[in-house]
């Protein structure tokens, strides 16, 4: 990468932590009509950006909530965001123009990167974990949100035969494509019990946590172990698998 691309980028970084400030949701940057363009072109970046009225509300706007943190843990990936203001000054309302965009539409996404550098809109229902499904598909290693679909299918396989190939195809997905999913790891601990154990060992961990998540956690302990309860969940029934 030459000195110009270096540069640009590192001008790029310092904008998005000083407005990332000012986005409405953590974890999302703010954009307008003057940066946009500069930010969406960074070379060897993707980039995720919402388009939606200022001062967004709702449950599609908390999925936006609860997507926004994921990507903290991917390299050279944003997500964020452009408030279009419907009156007054009628704020980025020409970039909404120029996306052919209607105020009923939002919310609206677009993924932009070296492969989409018009923007590719995603069309599917605003679910923060579509959306991250949506990203995945597309090349960007987004975290999964509840389960993984892909560790799933293993621990269906698994669930038949308790076979150690499958554990040996968890780990590959785990240390690779889930690497920086902290989720990821659960699939091949429990199936290690399980092989240890015996499959009455699911049964009893879901009693387990559930007791520990009865008392009083910091939601971080909360978070982590509601993890673990979804992802139990997948080994409960092999027969409905």
């Amino acid at each position: 990468m030459n000195f110009t691309s270096n540069a640009l980028i590192c001008a790029v970084a310092g904008f998005l932590l000083v407005d990332l400030v000012e986005g409405t949701a953590q974890g999302a940057l703010k954009l307008d009509n003057y940066t946009f363009d500069k930010v969406v072109s960074t070379p060897h970046h993707s980039l995720l950006v919402k388009f939606d009225t200022s001062y967004a509300y709702g449950d599609k706007e908390d999925e936006f909530k609860k997507l926004c943190p994921l990507a903290y843990t991917v390299p050279k990936f944003f997500i964020a965001e452009v408030p279009v203001q419907e009156y007054g000054d009628k704020d980025n309302d020409d970039l909404r123009e120029r996306f052919g965009l209607k105020k009923d539409d939002f919310p609206v996404y677009f993924l932009f990167n070296q492969a989409n550098s018009k923007g590719l809109k995603y069309t599917g229902q605003i679910k923060a974990d579509d959306i991250a499904s949506w990203l995945r598909r597309n090349q960007i290693r987004m975290p999964s949100i509840g389960t993984i679909a892909e560790l799933d299918e293993i621990a269906k396989k698994f669930l038949k035969d308790l076979g150690d190939d499958h554990v040996k195809d968890a780990k590959l997905l785990v240390g690779g494509q889930y690497s920086s999913d902290k989720k990821a790891g659960l699939y091949v601990k429990i199936m290690q019990k399980i092989k240890e154990k015996g499959e009455g060992y699911v049964e009893d961990e879901l009693k387990r946590v559930g007791k520990i998540m009865s008392g009083n956690l910091t939601p971080e302990k909360k978070a982590e172990l509601s993890d673990k309860l979804r992802i139990l969940g997948v080994f409960t029934n092999k027969d409905e698998l």
